[in-house]
């Protein structure tokens, strides 16, 4: 039971993933609705999507690769790049929103500064 609940969890983090990733690879940089406060465009808003799904896409890699005993597979080395790459994808979404924040307010608290 547990087995076949990661594999869904996995699964359907899978799909966003694959969705978000097209959006940020071919999406349009066109802003759906410039009147917003923050008009981000398709791209940025799948980039952040994917950034949030960092964590959970982890887990859910971690609990397939526990679940499914990866490691006594004939291709375990093939097996667990295949299953944990979303997640270092997400991951890696995640550190580069997360230092352009701490870009952006250091170079906030230095303008400040600056005045």
């Amino acid at each position: 039971m547990a087995k076949k609940l990661a594999n869904s969890v996995y699964a359907l983090g899978l799909a966003a993933f694959l969705v978000l990733a097209g959006f940020v690879l071919f999406g349009a940089g066109i802003v759906p609705s410039p009147e917003a406060m923050i008009a981000w465009s398709m791209r940025e808003i799948a980039f952040v999507g994917l950034a949030f799904g960092a964590i959970p896409m982890v887990l859910a890699g971690v609990a397939v690769y526990r679940l499914n005993e990866v490691k006594q597979s004939e291709h375990k080395r093939r097996n667990s790049i295949l299953i944990f790459a979303p997640g270092l994808l997400c991951g890696a979404c995640l550190l580069f929103v997360l230092g352009l924040l701490a870009f952006m307010m250091i170079q906030a608290i230095m303008h400040v500064s600056t005045l």
